[in-house]
């Protein structure tokens, strides 16, 4: 009984290797946390239940989490879609930022119908952020330059560009601070439960997911630009037109993230302000590596990035312990997680015992 017993469970265990990994690098995260928490704070206890189990406590702190993973699922797609063409076009902080100026634009001096004012605002957003992902992009295939170092100098210009929106074109000054005018309500998002700030951009999200998902699986499109990836001098033997592949890649990714700063202006803020510059460009790049660049496990990554930050926030707001270390104390969590060779000594011997079970060959 004990042999097939322990082969079964060492089968489920190889076939389960990532799940059992991650919960591994949780604990050993919490465990370095506990450490941390209990030499700097008197208030040990709080810490764990805020960061643990505070969002979700109540609706409204869980809906935080779902807001925040919003902009991280849209964000974590499109650096997705970039990458799998193995370019490393950094523009999504840019172009998320940029598209928030050109939607307070639409929804300020645009006038539509209630139901498709918003639509009709993603849209061209979308198409705003394909194009501007495709300047670096363009660049690399014209004149060779390198696309990583493009995308970040593009981000700066786009920051700027989005400040003078904001400064001269749509501010309200009447306000204290740097912000537009409000937006009309038929320009915004509408919120689906109430008591929270959850809003139909969670629509969006889902329908991004698993249109990002049907393309790369099921379409001939999806296949190109995944081969293309992985080998393309073999994609271009094999007659797929490897240039149209990767500027589409590009173009998608890059509408992924206009279509996330449309989104998160209309349906949090409701107005464009100087502070909105959220980095959530780069929390993207983060997402897709712990997501392996799979639209379904960059949903996973991108919620659970979104909860640490809720229970970090909930910390730094309920107990003793300063913001500093409370980015010590998310951070910890997101490197176990992401070390991909964490066990993999381990799943190694496994497999090696599993074979050799299977193939009925005496194993010492």
């Amino acid at each position: 009984m004990c042999g097939p017993l322990k082969g079964k469970a060492r089968k489920t265990f190889i076939q389960n290797f990532e799940m059992f990994r991650i919960l591994t690098a949780i604990a050993i995260a919490f465990a370095v946390i506990a450490v941390l928490v209990m030499l700097s704070s008197d208030e040990a206890g709080a810490v764990t239940y805020w960061f643990i189990l505070g969002p979700v406590t109540s609706l409204r702190r869980f809906g935080g989490v779902i807001e925040l993973a919003v902009p991280f699922v849209l964000c974590g797609l499109s650096i997705t879609m970039m990458f799998q063409v193995n370019r490393f076009n950094l523009c999504s902080d840019g172009v998320f930022y940029i598209c928030m100026a050109f939607a307070s634009i639409f929804a300020l001096f645009l006038d539509l119908p209630p139901f498709i004012f918003p639509i009709v605002i993603i849209v061209l957003c979308a198409l705003i952020g394909g194009a501007v992902a495709l300047i670096p992009a363009g660049l690399e295939v014209k004149f060779n330059s390198n696309v990583t170092v493009c995308a970040l100098m593009l981000n700066y210009v786009l920051q700027y560009l989005g400040r003078y929106i904001l400064l001269y074109k749509v501010k309200d000054p009447t306000l204290t601070y740097n912000g537009s005018f409000m937006f009309p309500d038929k320009a915004t998002l509408p919120v689906l439960i109430s008591g929270t700030r959850m809003h139909a951009g969670i629509l969006v999200a889902v329908l991004a997911v698993a249109f990002i998902f049907f393309l790369l699986k099921y379409t001939k499109l999806g296949f190109a630009i995944r081969l293309t990836g992985k080998n393309s001098d073999f994609a271009k033997a094999t007659g797929i037109k490897v240039i149209p592949a990767i500027l589409l890649s590009q173009f998608i990714g890059g509408s992924l993230a206009g279509i996330g700063g449309a989104v998160e202006v209309m349906g949090i803020y409701k107005q464009f302000r100087i502070d909105t510059m959220l980095g959530y460009g780069f929390d993207g790049i983060l997402i897709a590596v712990m997501g392996k660049n799979n639209p379904l496990k960059v949903t996973v990554a991108a919620i659970a990035l979104a909860y640490l930050r809720q229970g970090a926030a909930l910390v730094n707001s309920y107990t003793d312990i300063p913001l500093e270390l409370v980015m010590v104390l998310q951070n910890l969590v997101v490197i176990f997680v992401a070390a991909e060779q964490l066990m993999a000594g381990l799943k190694h011997r496994m497999i090696v015992k599993q074979s050799a079970a299977e193939g009925g060959v005496s194993h010492v």
